[in-house]
């Protein structure tokens, strides 16, 4: 696919010589610096430093990993993917699954805006939820029937098997298949790339379940996704925070009165899963749960599993008997922005739990256990590296007040609470590298890197270093890494006489090397004069080469007394080399346009 076709969808291109520009999707900017090069199918901004091939900036601008990258793109181009399907390729596969939720959510639409939908109208005037805010999120209706999504279906041609799989119909009773969704206010959820992956149900007779959601396909779990996160994200990226809340209605009333960085859980607690999609946009994410006791618990369990994905959690809680959508209809935009405001951080909000409960108990041990539940929650916490130091001091400062200990004491009472807590087994700690590439550590490093942005740009001088540039010698381990592609690379297209830069890219799945792969070309296409670049450069590992061996043999034939006397001449003859060397700095060539 052309990547001028997919960035053009979503930045205005303008023609720059062989180029195009527009403003960068990655970074605030009023003076386009994001580049686009048709020839090398790579894009580049000078302002924010994001490059890459299309996949990565798929990557980059839908927050996603390479599969759901490479997933999109595919999609986008009408394909299906072999591994989209189950183990043996057999049955619907997500892109099918897909499209029959997004044919189901049309139905439900047109059903909702029919006769038959007029108490499903009716429920949502009373909820004073817009016409276009209905329609915005796609709000439909399914029909009180037995079968009439699979009337419908075989109307339009979608098998049973079909519909199975995507959890609009489920087998049992008479007729061997029946709706999944019946009389039901339907919601549906989307990923980020407004791909439908299922729906969220409210009963509008007297079925028990209020709420019912899409049964688990390969296309959706229930605890991986959020409510409204395709239309939040640009919004959440734009406040930097991210608003959680518990309902659906909740989440459109707040896009309703202007709060578009809302999502919601779909029925579920707030999971490890949610916390980490949410940590592709933001670190900051403020809790809204109802006060009611239900509520409470939601929040203490929303609170741990953010901390520990290392995300600035805050809580603000609606007054008694209200949830989010009541207040806003009740009480405004302005009282709803105050409430984000007086937001708490979590330690304190667990805190005030403990206060509460020390107080409220009239024993001793009582309130032992409320301050022994705190210490513990904290151990556990910093186990987790979820809480920071000054949190730390700051909580066991608290609690030292409240039982008049000394900051000693209440250290010791943590220390014991974490040597009580066990490390699961198996697990360790693993940090991930960084792929931006560090200062080179000395000469030999720097001419390295040199020839790799040469090759870069003309990768027919392979012959000349390959030898010389083994990714071996490299010490930078993301350079190396980037360097032995590279080489292959080179010697794949002297076969076929035939390089381009973003199937180069295309072997790393990480878009940060996307954007170390076009930092290196663009540096050496700015300096240019590839010929004498590559010669200075061979002539200047020779010489380092030379000296290194001088110095070891010096170094193996010298009595002990004489060490200092010869370091001291051999550091002068490796100076006296450097003044005589032919690699000297090149002229800059003009950048690319």
């Amino acid at each position: 696919m052309d990547i001028v076709d997919v960035i053009g969808s979503y930045v205005v291109l303008r023609q720059a010589g062989a180029n195009l520009k527009g403003l960068c999707p990655f970074h605030e900017e009023k003076t386009p610096s994001f580049n686009v090069h048709p020839a090398k199918q790579i894009f580049k901004c000078f302002g924010c430093g994001a490059g890459g091939d299309v996949f990565n900036f798929i990557q980059l601008r839908e927050k996603v990993s390479f599969l759901e990258a490479r997933a999109i793109l595919a999609d986008r181009a009408g394909i299906s993917l072999d591994d989209d399907r189950h183990g043996d390729n057999q049955g619907p596969g997500k892109v099918d699954i897909a499209r029959a939720n997004q044919w189901a959510a049309g139905l439900f639409r047109r059903q909702l805006l029919s006769p038959a939908g007029e108490a499903a109208r009716a429920y949502v005037e009373k909820r004073q939820i817009k016409p276009e805010m209905a329609e915005a999120f796609g709000l439909g209706y399914a029909l009180d029937s037995f079968d009439g999504i699979l009337q419908a279906a075989r109307q339009a041609a979608h098998g049973e098997e079909l519909l199975a799989a995507a959890g609009l119909v489920r087998a049992g009773g008479p007729r061997g298949c029946y709706d999944t969704f019946r009389n039901r206010l339907m919601f549906p959820i989307a990923d980020t790339t407004d791909r439908i992956i299922g729906f969220g149900g409210r009963t509008l007779g007297d079925d028990p379940a209020k709420y019912l959601n899409t049964p688990e396909t390969i296309l959706f779990e229930k605890g991986r996704g959020l409510f409204g996160l395709n239309r939040a994200k640009d919004a959440i990226g734009r406040t930097g925070r991210a608003i959680v809340v518990e309902g659906y209605t909740d989440c459109m009333m707040a896009h309703q009165y202007g709060f578009e960085e809302v999502v919601a859980t779909l029925g579920t607690a707030f999971t490890t899963e949610q916390a980490k999609l949410l940590r592709r946009y933001t670190d900051v994410v403020i809790l809204v749960f109802d006060s009611d006791e239900a509520g409470q618990r939601a929040a203490d369990r929303a609170i741990s599993v953010s901390l520990c994905e290392r995300l600035d959690v805050r809580l603000a809680h609606v007054p008694t008997g209200k949830d989010p959508c009541d207040f806003l209809l009740a009480s405004g935009a302005d009282a709803f922005a105050r409430l984000l405001i007086d937001a708490r951080p979590a330690l304190e909000f667990k805190w005030l739990q403990v206060v509460g409960r020390y107080h409220q108990s009239e024993t001793g041990p009582g309130q032992r256990r409320a301050v022994e539940e705190f210490i513990e929650q904290v151990a556990a916490w910093l186990r987790e590296g979820a809480v920071d130091n000054i949190q730390r001091g700051i909580g066991l400062d608290q609690v030292g007040k409240l039982l008049s200990l000394s900051p000693g004491e209440v250290n010791r009472l943590v220390a014991a609470a974490q040597q009580r807590l066990r490390r699961p087994a198996g697990k360790e700690a693993v940090q991930a590298s960084e792929t931006g590439l560090a200062a080179p550590s000395g000469a030999r490093q720097a001419i390295l890197r040199q020839l790799i942005e040469v090759l870069l740009n003309e990768p027919e001088f392979v012959g000349q270093v390959g030898e010389t540039l083994e990714a071996e010698v490299i010490t930078d381990p993301v350079l190396a890494t980037i360097a032995k592609e590279v080489l292959a690379w080179c010697r794949e297209g002297q076969k076929s006489e035939s390089w381009r830069l973003d199937e180069l890219i295309g072997r790393f799945e990480s878009p940060q090397f996307g954007q170390v792969v076009t930092d290196l070309q663009t540096a050496g296409e700015r300096r240019g004069n590839y010929a004498t670049t590559v010669g200075g450069a061979l002539a200047r590992l020779a010489e380092l080469a030379e000296t290194a061996k001088t110095i070891s043999a010096g170094m193996e034939a010298r009595r002990p007394d004489d060490r200092e006397a010869e370091t001291r001449a051999l550091m002068a003859a490796h100076v006296g080399n450097r003044a005589r060397r032919r690699f000297h700095p090149l002229s800059h060539g003009p950048g690319p346009g």
